[in-house]
C-alpha cells in the first residue's frame, strides 16, 4: 500500500498494539495469571497504559517530524511479541 500511495505524497504505517491497561481490561488486568505471565516472558514485565504509549506514536505519525517514515509497522507491546509465544499459550 505504502508502494502505491507514496506517488501521491500518502504514508501509509500501521500500529499493532499489544494489551494495555485501559477501562477495558481493567478486571484483566487483575488477574494473577496474567501478572504471572507479564513476568516471565513480556521483557518489560509489564502492561502499557495508552496514553502515553500508543498516543506519542500517534503524534509523531501525524507531525510533519514523520515526513519521511511510510511502509512501517510500529509494534507497541513492551516487547511481549518477542518471546513468540501467543499471550494464551502461556497459561
Amino acid at each position: 500500500m505504502a508502494m502505491e500511495l507514496g506517488k501521491y505524497n500518502i504514508r501509509v504505517n500501521s500500529i499493532c498494539p499489544g494489551l494495555f491497561k485501559s477501562e477495558i481490561t481493567s478486571e484483566l488486568m487483575q488477574k494473577k495469571w496474567l501478572k504471572n505471565v507479564a513476568s516471565k516472558v513480556v521483557p518489560l514485565r509489564d502492561f502499557g497504559t495508552t496514553d502515553p504509549a500508543l498516543t506519542s506514536l500517534i503524534r509523531y505519525l501525524i507531525h510533519n517530524s514523520s515526513d519521511y517514515v511510510t511502509g512501517n509497522i510500529f509494534i507497541v507491546d513492551s516487547g511481549y511479541t518477542l518471546s513468540g509465544i501467543p499471550l494464551y499459550s502461556s497459561l
